[in-house]
């Protein structure tokens, strides 16, 4: 079995017999919350991004990561908005009307749903960030059997070099009726981000690795997968871009 990607005073704390060491950040509502937090970057307001680029007669499939306010907001509105998210404390506060909106894998709503009946697929920067180089050409190609005919893509990334020139120092932060400690660190195209608990009953690190990608890359992947791209816009912090299917190629 690998070792748990902790460095410092983390990887410290997670050698003590004590202190248990969660595989899954998300399986702890405190370090979900912290990580939902430190995640936002602020550069572009999510709402505004998706009422500019979204059409109310089209069903879009939210593919990971997206805070309940913007979700019920949207649907309040009139999207046809559908949500992948198989992290059960991170859809808390989703309105009950629109919970049957809400799947855990992509499999089921397949299920339920068919195949291509999605015009656009938001892919938000958390959500690409998951994967290696290999497992994210694999997702490009496989998710393709959830888009309409024309289907979009929007992908938001965030931007490698700011991530690097930007890692959180180690902090602290008092939660409820405990103390968490958590920081980052770089190590080559990896975003290592690790925390620790503290509480009178127990004690807890975890991590999460993040992959960093540039613009290119994606493009690359997306050539690849039979998608065009374009870059939609290119900030400081956050790029966004959109790919577009691709018809297969004709015999000639």
């Amino acid at each position: 079995m690998d070792k748990p990607p902790l460095f410092g005073p983390f990887l410290r704390k997670g050698s003590y017999s004590r202190v248990q060491v969660l595989e899954n950040l998300f399986a702890d509502d405190h370090f979900a919350a912290l990580y939902q937090e430190t995640s936002i970057l602020s550069e572009v307001d999510e709402l505004m991004l998706y009422r500019r680029y979204l059409r109310k007669e089209d069903r879009v499939l939210l593919y990971g990561n997206l805070s309940p306010y913007l979700f019920n907001t949207l649907c309040e509105e009139g999207y046809d908005l559908y949500l992948v998210e198989p992290e059960l404390n991170r859809i808390t506060g989703i309105a009950e009307p629109y919970l049957y909106r809400v799947y855990g894998l992509s499999n089921d709503l397949i299920d339920v749903l068919g195949d291509g009946v999605f015009h656009k697929i938001i892919l938000p920067g958390t959500t690409i960030s998951r994967y290696s180089r290999g497992e994210l050409l694999l997702f490009f190609r496989n998710i393709r059997q959830l888009l309409a005919v024309n289907g979009q893509l929007l992908v938001t990334i965030h931007n490698a070099d700011y991530l690097k020139q930007h890692v959180q120092p180690i902090a602290s932060r008092r939660m409820q009726d405990c103390n968490v400690f958590y920081g980052q660190r770089v190590e080559k195209s990896r975003l290592i981000f690790n925390l620790y608990l503290k509480s009178r009953r127990e004690e807890k690190v975890s991590y999460l690795v993040e992959y960093l990608y540039e613009p290119e890359t994606l493009f690359e992947f997306a050539q690849l997968s039979r998608y065009k791209g374009r870059t939609l816009y290119s900030g400081k912090s956050v790029s966004i871009l959109e790919l577009v299917e691709l018809p297969p190629p004709t015999l000639r």
